[in-house]
């Protein structure tokens, strides 16, 4: 008896596996998943980026206004108002205009049983409390557009030692503008506003206005020229990606405004 003879169906070979067009489509497919997936990624850092640096940049902010604020506010601050060895302080005539392109300086005193470091003076009088001595405090911006505080302290204006030098205690600061409110009439109110240096006698400075221009770490947008006012100077800054804020307030010497 002859055996029948086995028959092969055409396209056997490529019932089980894909063909050349499909392999293809599948990669296509593959290449487009993962970009998307890379896009979705560097978009999230790009967002956390940028997050980063706002919430940085805010936080400069806060941290300006709260250390000028109080230091411009206690340097109205007499322990004993009727006792001429306490003559009154305030902002000092080494305030300055324009020490650097970027930078005023603004100095003011106080008298403080605290020094630079707010520890209680160890020298104390008779009673065993702490003595009052003067402390002086600067700030401006040093080459690495740091706001620094410079201060000193001693029991006369001849007897200042510098216990911080020059410290960077905010970054990325770019512009450090400072205006000083003066009674012109000695009625314990703000008439007219000043540069450093343009009054006869600091004790009818009141109070300052001041104005920076801050900047975020990193470059963290589209790249813009820009214009910025900063207390009616205009500073100009190239376009590269950071963020910027203007910043401008004002503090009161405590006890000479009316």
């Amino acid at each position: 008896m002859v055996a029948p003879c086995s028959q092969s169906k055409a396209g056997d070979g490529f019932a089980s596996g894909m063909t050349l067009l499909e392999l293809v489509i599948a990669l296509a497919l593959t290449a487009i998943l993962v970009l998307s997936l890379v896009q979705i990624a560097a978009a999230a850092s790009a967002s956390t980026q940028l997050q980063r640096n706002q919430a940085q940049l805010q936080e400069n902010v806060r941290l300006a206004i709260i250390v000028l604020t109080r230091v411009v506010h206690r340097t109205g601050f007499n322990p004993q108002p009727w006792n001429t060895q306490f003559p009154p302080l305030g902002i000092a005539e080494t305030s300055m205009d324009n020490v650097s392109a970027a930078s005023d300086r603004l100095v003011v005193r106080d008298w403080s049983d605290l020094n630079c470091f707010d520890n209680r003076n160890p020298d104390k009088d008779a009673m065993g409390n702490p003595l009052f001595y003067i402390r002086e405090s600067s700030f401006d911006i040093n080459t690495d557009k740091s706001l620094t505080h410079h201060c000193r302290y001693g029991p006369s204006l001849v007897e200042l030692i510098t216990q911080v030098r020059r410290q960077g205690f905010v970054n990325d600061i770019e512009s450090f503008q400072v205006l000083y409110g003066l009674d012109s009439d000695q009625d314990g109110n703000i008439e007219t506003w000043a540069r450093g240096g343009e009054w006869e006698d600091s004790r009818h400075v009141l109070g300052v206005q001041v104005g920076l221009l801050l900047s975020s770490e990193e470059a963290v947008m589209e790249p813009v020229s820009r214009s910025h006012e900063v207390l009616n100077s205009t500073i100009d800054k190239r376009a590269d990606g950071k963020l910027r804020q203007v910043l401008e307030f004002t503090a009161v010497i405590k006890g000479r405004t009316g």
